[in-house]
């Protein structure tokens, strides 16, 4: 079986490299990597639009869903006042916490908004729901936007305030409010009028109706409780099997196309097969499509193997070295793979090479034995010879084979036998 296999990896490797037996020219080089970023752009459009039956887990739980359930998350929100962030925790209370996403569907020239995703998992839609009672009504909506309106004049009035500050200080400025002089008497009333301006807004603030009092908010918070549990069993359910699902969607799509290139490039093979132009292109243009099909295959399974080893475990091997004082056997196995995957490069490029020219070298010593053949000529040394015979008279070269198909002499260094074909 591993031995099949190396023996097609290796024909298929000629292939893509050789037509007719024959290096690419420089031109068709171009034009064959032109057909190779066709073929793959292709490829990843179709895996894409397959995967897309596959929603991943940020379409299927939206964050905007998780952020309700995750019982550690917290919704920073900036404070004017205290000039730093305070944090909007479960039961949510600030009106900036309650966003349902959208998803733009455009038909025509018009722009449809659906809340409504069918790619978003049922416990999610159904929360968009409850959240949607209170928060689609017009009484939140304006008192939402004032709320917004208010704290950024409270914002704009705090940097004047913190202007003025920053220009006096408290020694001075207290100065300069018993001061006679018209100057320092309008700073000092800017200074006082923008302090109860910021104390109204402040109270204005305190005045809107809170979230936790429309109707529905209470029906939410109930929902949220009663489903926590039952929105973590599924949402680690579909991030474990996620990646699985999606990858037989890739498979879908592409073990269809692979397996039409392998049976047109085994079909162009055949031994009965008439070596023409059109048998050839199909073998090299087939051998193309396995080797770009296989790509995204190999590369996803990559991906599949890193995720079924959870990344937990990789960070407790580095935590178990920073722990012990080990951190640097990380450092020398990185060191170790990045020599290893250097050398296997070098080792590679320089075999390829190796191969070019001793394919060259196999194309020049062909044409001169069929150039000898023709002129009747030894290959070895240049005299004149008679193909009847088995060796030249002049440097005992052996100039004919037996054929193994129909045991007649042919030509040693001629392809095909003179006689049969073969």
């Amino acid at each position: 079986m591993l031995r099949t296999i190396k023996s097609l990896f290796t024909k298929t490797k000629d292939t893509l490299f050789t037509f007719n037996n024959e290096p690419f020219s420089r031109f068709s080089i171009f034009f064959i990597i032109l057909l190779d970023i066709f073929l793959l752009v292709t490829i990843l459009t179709g895996i894409n639009s397959e995967k897309n039956m596959s929603p991943s887990v940020g379409v299927k739980y939206p964050y905007q869903c998780q952020n309700h359930f995750n019982v550690k998350y917290k919704t920073k929100i900036w404070n004017n006042t205290s000039r730093g962030y305070t944090y909007d925790v479960f039961p949510f209370s600030e009106y900036t916490s309650f966003y349902i996403p959208h998803r733009n569907n455009y038909y025509s020239t018009k722009n449809i908004q659906i809340q409504d995703d069918k790619r978003t998992s049922d416990i999610c839609a159904e929360l968009y729901k409850k959240i949607a009672v209170f928060t689609s009504s017009k009484e939140f909506m304006k008192n939402k936007e004032l709320r917004n309106n208010l704290r950024n004049d409270k914002r704009n009035i705090l940097s004047e305030i913190n202007n003025i500050e920053k220009r006096y200080n408290t020694a001075l400025f207290e100065k300069l409010s018993s001061a006679n002089e018209n100057t320092y008497k309008d700073i000092k009333k800017k200074y006082y009028t923008l302090l109860e301006k910021e104390k109204n807004i402040d109270i204005q603030i305190k005045g809107i109706k809170k979230v936790s009092e429309y109707k529905g908010y209470q029906a939410y918070v109930d929902f949220v409780k009663a489903n926590k549990e039952k929105y973590r069993k599924e949402y680690d359910t579909y991030v474990f099997w996620q990646p699985f699902i999606s990858f037989l969607y890739l498979l879908k799509f592409t073990l269809p196309l692979l397996i039409l290139s392998f049976l047109s490039y085994k079909f162009s093979r055949r031994l009965n097969r008439k070596e023409s132009v059109p048998n050839k292109l199909i073998k090299l243009i087939s051998s193309h499509i396995m080797v770009i099909t296989l790509l995204p295959i190999f590369f996803n399974m990559m991906t599949l193997l890193y995720h079924v080893i959870p990344h937990r475990f990789l960070k407790s091997v580095v935590a178990f070295l920073y722990e012990f004082g080990f951190i640097f056997l990380g450092y020398y196995f990185l060191m170790f793979v990045g020599i290893v995957s250097v050398g296997l490069i070098v080792f590679f490029i320089q075999r390829a090479a190796a191969k070019r020219e001793k394919l060259k070298k196999e194309i020049k010593e062909k044409t001169l034995y069929i150039d000898a053949y023709n002129q009747s000529t030894c290959p070895n040394c240049k005299n004149r010879v008679d193909y009847s015979k088995n060796y030249c008279g002049y440097c005992r070269e052996e100039l004919n084979r037996e054929c193994t198909s129909c045991k007649k002499k042919t030509p040693k260094h001629i392809e095909y036998c003179i006689e049969c074909g073969e």
